[in-house]
C-alpha cells in the first residue's frame, strides 16, 4: 500500500475503474463496520467483535468468509449482497491524520483500481470536484463520523459484560471441517439481565442486530458448501476424460 494525500494539483487526472475496486473485496473475508451500518449489514452478515492483535481493543466487523482471504459473497464480478460495507465501497480511499473528523482523503496509489482507462475520473474537465469522488467524500465522512459511536457501544457491551468469544466448528457437506477463531458475539442472557440499563431503546436494537446477526453463519456455510460443489463439478469433467484417455 502507497498511500498519499490526495492533490488537486497531483491528481486530478486519476481516474478509478469500478470493478477493480470492487474486485478488491475478493479476499477479504474479515471488514470493519461502523455503528450506523449495523442494523443494514446484520441482514446479510454475522456481525462480530474483532480484538485489535497489537491493542487488544475490540473492533465490530462483518464476516464474509470463513476462512482469512476468502470472500463468500464474491462470484467473480461482483458482491452478491444486498448491503456493501462502507469500508468496501471507499477503495480505493481512506481517512489520513489521527484524528478523523479533521483528516484528509488519501489515495493508495498502488491500489488495481487506478486505471488510466476507467470510467471514474476525480475532477471533472471544468476543474470541479467529479460526482464519483463527492460520493466517495460522503463515505468518508460516515465512517470518520461513525468512529466515536461505535467505540461509544463497544466500550458499554464490554464494561456490562456483554461480549464473549464465539466457537464455530463447522463441518462442510464434502466432510472438511472449520473451525474460525477470534471471534466475540452478544452474550444473550448477559443482554437480558441488562437491557433496563441500556441508555436508550436505539443501544437496545443495535446490540440486538449484532446478537441476531449470528444466525447469517448458516448463510456462510451453505454459500461454502455451494462453492465447494461447484468446484468439484467443474473439475469432475477432465478428471473423467482422463480416465477415459488412460
Amino acid at each position: 500500500m502507497n498511500l498519499v494525500q490526495l492533490s488537486r494539483e497531483q491528481h486530478a487526472g486519476l481516474r478509478i475503474d469500478p470493478a477493480k475496486a470492487a474486485a478488491t473485496a475478493a479476499n477479504v473475508h474479515l471488514v470493519r463496520i461502523v455503528r450506523s451500518e449495523i442494523r443494514k449489514a446484520a441482514a446479510q452478515y454475522p456481525l462480530f467483535f474483532i480484538k485489535d492483535g497489537e491493542t487488544g481493543a475490540f473492533h465490530l466487523a462483518a464476516l464474509m468468509g470463513l476462512e482469512p482471504h476468502e470472500n463468500l459473497f464474491w462470484d467473480g464480478d461482483t458482491l452478491d449482497a444486498g448491503y456493501v460495507p462502507l469500508n468496501l465501497l471507499r477503495q480505493p480511499f481512506y481517512i489520513g491524520g489521527e484524528d478523523a473528523l479533521a483528516g484528509v482523503i488519501c489515495v493508495d496509489l498502488d491500489s488495481p483500481a487506478l486505471d488510466p482507462a476507467g470510467a471514474r475520473a476525480i475532477v471533472e474537465a471544468d476543474g470541479s470536484d467529479s460526482p464519483y469522488i463527492a460520493q466517495v467524500q460522503a463515505m468518508l465522512g460516515d465512517l470518520a463520523r461513525g468512529q466515536a459511536p461505535t467505540q461509544a457501544l463497544v466500550d458499554l457491551a464490554v464494561s456490562l459484560k456483554l461480549v464473549i468469544e464465539i466457537s464455530l466448528d463447522i463441518t462442510f457437506d464434502n466432510g472438511a471441517r472449520c473451525t474460525p477463531t477470534g471471534l466475540y458475539g452478544i452474550d444473550q442472557r448477559a443482554l437480558a439481565r441488562h437491557l433496563a440499563t441500556l441508555p436508550d431503546f436505539e443501544t437496545a436494537l443495535d446490540l440486538a442486530a449484532l446478537l441476531l446477526s449470528l444466525e447469517q453463519v448458516a448463510g456462510l456455510v451453505r454459500r461454502k458448501n455451494r462453492r465447494i460443489a461447484d468446484e468439484a463439478a467443474w473439475f469432475e469433467p477432465g478428471t473423467r476424460a482422463l480416465e477415459r484417455a488412460g
